[in-house]
């Protein structure tokens, strides 16, 4: 998991907003943080509530409670994700119901200094049908000094019952300037046109595109495409990939689709007349652009159709990565 910043950058309107009625606990008891992955959504919620006990704690400036609730170690703060099992040396699937039942003592038990508890949910969309009941349960009988926040990278994924009785926020990409100051802050090495290529590739989230830097990405970038403009099925090029990527973790794995999803989506809009170079401000259009006259819209839809079916079925059933990369390329052997 990548570290947290203690710096937020950006959404001060919604980070004043929250503080204010917090303090004045005027705020709802259950939040929803939506917008896409990476952007600063958990940031600002470990910010809010950092500052929020640097109100309670202004009297004692040796508290270490900052220390604390980045640790995830302070008494009065709760962080749920995805457990990992000692057995498969893997994080399970899912956000499970025992998971939520544990919440409800912590919600209820004194607070010795009359502080107020929080749970972060990071993200809600690993909830599964069960964990999400047993948490809408928790939403319907709020506790006064409990808050709930859920981190969400896709709002529709949460039960619409979920979603009633929770205030959102919806946050919005950084600007390039913002994600700049952010990528610059976790490694001042890195080369600006670098900066530019990751802004485009990671669509304005820093946090996917520091990500994709530490784990070498542009490499498996290339090497896509490469795969497409050679348009052969089972070529070299794709076991080789098939054998790297075939041993990824589950993360990974799916960090590995979104860039194939993105080439495609991309490519199809090429091949659809639509100008693609204004949504991009380093030399990735031009790499688009080359390689969509290798890749016809016919097989960009039999990849996206191949993924939009079993890309679920993958991690729930746990299906053989390599074989499954190797029948993404499948439609390659098609000549159109």
């Amino acid at each position: 998991m990548t570290s947290l910043s203690k710096k937020l950058i950006g959404f001060e309107k919604i980070f004043t907003t929250l503080k204010e009625n917090l303090i004045n606990k005027n705020l709802s008891n259950s939040l929803i943080f939506y917008g896409n992955k990476g952007i600063g959504k958990s940031t600002l919620a470990y910010s809010l509530i950092n500052n929020v006990f640097d109100e309670i704690y202004k009297e004692n400036p040796s508290s270490n409670h900052t220390n604390l609730i980045y640790n995830n170690s302070h008494p009065s703060m709760r962080l749920l994700r995805k457990e990992y099992d000692d057995k498969t040396k893997k994080f399970k699937n899912n956000i499970i119901i025992n998971q939520i039942r544990k919440l409800e003592s912590f919600i209820y038990q004194f607070s010795i200094d009359g502080s107020p508890k929080f749970i972060i949910i990071d993200s809600s969309d690993d909830l599964n049908i069960s964990s999400s009941n047993a948490l809408l349960k928790i939403l319907e009988e709020p506790k006064g000094d409990a808050y709930i926040i859920l981190i969400t990278h896709h709002l529709s994924k949460l039960l619409p019952t979920i979603r009633s009785r929770c205030i959102k926020f919806k946050f919005s990409n950084p600007t390039f300037d913002q994600f700049n100051e952010i990528i610059l802050n976790k490694d001042e090495s890195i080369d600006k046109n670098i900066l530019k290529f990751l802004y485009d590739l990671s669509e304005g989230s820093p946090g996917l595109a520091i990500q994709l830097y530490s784990e070498n990405f542009r490499e498996i970038f290339d090497h896509l495409i490469e795969i497409f403009k050679e348009k052969k099925p089972l070529s070299s090029n794709i076991l080789q990939l098939s054998d790297k990527v075939g041993m990824y973790s589950n993360d990974h794995f799916i960090l590995f689709l979104s860039l194939i999803k993105f080439i495609i989506v991309n490519a199809t809009k090429i091949n659809l007349g639509i100008d693609i170079k204004k949504n991009f401000i380093s030399g990735i259009s031009n790499t688009l652009l080359e390689m969509s006259k290798y890749l016809d819209n016919q097989i960009s839809q039999k990849i996206l159709e191949y993924l939009n079916t079993y890309e679920n079925d993958l991690f729930v059933y746990n299906l053989d990565k390599k074989i499954f990369v190797l029948n993404i390329f499948s439609p390659l052997s098609n000549r159109i």
